[in-house]
């Protein structure tokens, strides 16, 4: 019930968000002064939370838009939203947006939904059940050579740091096919899923960014990780120095990013 509900739920926010910006029917602020933040993600989110309460009205919330997590662990029901995963992209009229929504308990995701309406591509996993992109089973590509992959990665909103993530792109570009930046996390881990790239990093990503792709990508069959400095948080919500991959690649590609 609960894939069922989050599948229909991040379709009904898709196609809300894809509305809202064909009849250019939003606005944008900056949130914190450098991330911009659009009215559509605010509808979305309401949309989302109010859906699920319906259906679920005791369990908790995670989400981009309203909810700082203060305890480093999730143990009762909670759902982890991203109402607009890719702003940017999404206020630039491009198509690398998602909506992205998970459900955890006892610190660990038991469902991941993740749908980009401008594609209608709706990626969805269910632990120990697989991933599927629009009811097809996918995998990752199968690769043991890091300079065969593609690879995403993304950038920091703030940019105070930018010397770190210069170095690593240093260090990774040389090795690899080539390098890709989608603009939305949760689609870059998909992506990896579905075996459109091969390799995923990023330095400091949320809870809401990672949840549910990243159970997406170890269903379909790949290893994920950590680089560098981590904070100690259950995986289902830590998205700090984070690697998703092919297996075969794995062990290579975070030899290359921790040096």
């Amino acid at each position: 019930m609960i894939r069922r509900e989050a599948i229909r739920i991040a379709r009904l926010a898709g196609d809300r968000i894809r509305e809202l910006r064909e009849n250019n029917q939003y606005e944008e602020s900056l949130k914190d002064g450098y991330e911009l933040v659009t009215t559509a993600d605010l509808i979305s989110n309401d949309l989302i939370k109010t859906e699920i309460s319906k259906i679920f009205p005791d369990h908790n919330f995670v989400s981009e838009e309203d909810n700082v997590q203060k305890e480093m662990s999730i143990q009762n029901p909670t759902w982890i939203i991203d109402p607009i995963d890719g702003t940017v992209g999404y206020a630039n009229n491009q198509y690398q947006v998602a909506v992205s929504i998970a459900f955890a308990v006892e610190n660990e995701v038991r469902v991941g939904v993740v749908y980009n309406p401008f594609l209608d591509e709706m990626f969805y996993a269910y632990k120990n059940f697989g991933a599927f992109l629009n009811n097809k089973l996918i995998k990752v590509k199968d690769v043991d050579n890091l300079r065969e992959c593609v690879i995403g990665t993304g950038f920091p909103h703030k940019r105070d740091n930018i010397r770190d993530v210069i170095v690593l792109l240093e260090n990774i570009l040389p090795k690899v096919r080539d390098i890709r930046r989608l603009g939305s996390p949760a689609l870059d881990i998909c992506w990896v899923a579905c075996g459109r790239m091969q390799g995923f990093y990023e330095g400091k990503l949320h809870p809401w960014d990672v949840a549910a792709a990243k159970l997406i990508a170890i269903e379909a069959g790949a290893k994920t990780g950590y680089y560098g400095q981590r904070i100690i948080v259950p995986d289902c919500l830590n998205g700090n120095s984070i690697i998703v991959s092919s297996p075969g690649v794995f062990d290579e590609f975070q030899k290359v990013l921790s040096k």
